[in-house]
């Protein structure tokens, strides 16, 4: 009688630790292999987000700098917010002498119900609407758009009309405006007869976080009332700009003789994200003058 023994199949301990340690050395060179390629994308990420948030900040400061009410812009103490008055289009006006028909010139100093301009406002869709109407403000405590006591600006509620094409027959390059009740304009301008349609004030208000970028903002208000004081941040409606902002400094170069626009706003803002930093130098002229 004979006996056979059949051979247990397996893996030796030995042999289980040879396929431990080769899989982590595997998986080792798997990690060092992948981890420089997802490293480099979440890095792009960051400086695409960070470049993203400097073009929106150029992009909304440029635009309405740009179109500012000349010597409007002013900014808070601590430099961190600049506010402007918006406008949506600008004329010159009759002075006197220019036109003898009742009710076109603009007289300075003298209550008027209506006057006209030589050419119109803007070609933005008709009819046109403007909250206030300004001509001559010129920044000082004396002449001072954000206080209608100056006479610079129409007060708030006053009632404003803009006539597209006046006369018989009608002009095509003109515009007259009238208000209710009549307004004394207590400022000429230096130089060019200009009159500014005004639809409020706009601000932008950065709140740096050094500690934490991720909650550092830049905010554009608008939406508000004017008020004589700069109010930080003010009563409007708030959209975000940008994030990620670790500084931020904001300061006016005034308008003077020799600097062909009005106003210069310069912006400094440092955009931080988990390593990654980009600075923003923004300078962002008014395109009209008085």
């Amino acid at each position: 009688m004979s006996c056979r023994f059949r051979q247990a199949a397996g893996f030796t301990l030995v042999e289980l630790v040879v396929v431990i340690v080769i899989s982590a050395i595997v998986a080792v060179f798997m990690v060092l292999f992948l981890d420089t390629p997802i490293e480099s994308y979440f890095a792009q990420t960051r400086r695409s987000d960070l470049a993203d948030s400097a073009h929106r900040i150029s992009d909304a400061v440029t635009v309405d700098a740009r179109t500012a009410l000349p010597n409007s812009m002013r900014v808070n103490a601590a430099g961190t917010a600049l506010e402007l008055l918006a406008t949506t289009g600008v004329a010159r006006y009759y002075g006197p002498g220019d036109n003898p028909s009742p009710g076109e010139q603009l007289t300075i100093g003298s209550p008027i119900p209506s006057f006209g301009t030589i050419d119109p406002f803007s070609t933005q869709a008709l009819p046109y609407s403007a909250k206030y109407v300004s001509v001559g403000n010129l920044g000082t405590p004396a002449s001072n758009a954000y206080n209608s006591a100056t006479g610079v600006m129409t007060p708030s509620g006053d009632s404003i009309n803009v006539i597209v094409n006046p006369g018989t027959p009608p002009s095509q390059d003109e515009n007259q405006v009238t208000f209710s009740p009549a307004m004394t304009f207590q400022h000429a301008p230096p130089s060019a007869h200009n009159a500014y349609l005004v639809s409020g004030p706009v601000s932008y208000v950065c709140n740096p976080n050094p500690a934490n970028p991720t909650a550092g903002t830049l905010m554009r208000y608008s939406g508000y009332a004017i008020t004589a004081a700069q109010a930080v941040p003010p009563a409007g409606t708030g959209a975000l700009i940008a994030h990620d902002v670790s500084a931020c400094t904001i300061s006016i170069v005034p308008a003077h003789a020799g600097y062909t626009y009005g106003q210069l706003a310069i912006l400094r803002v440092t955009l931080s994200n988990s390593g990654e930093t980009l600075q923003v130098f923004l300078q962002a002229p008014t395109e009209y003058s008085q």
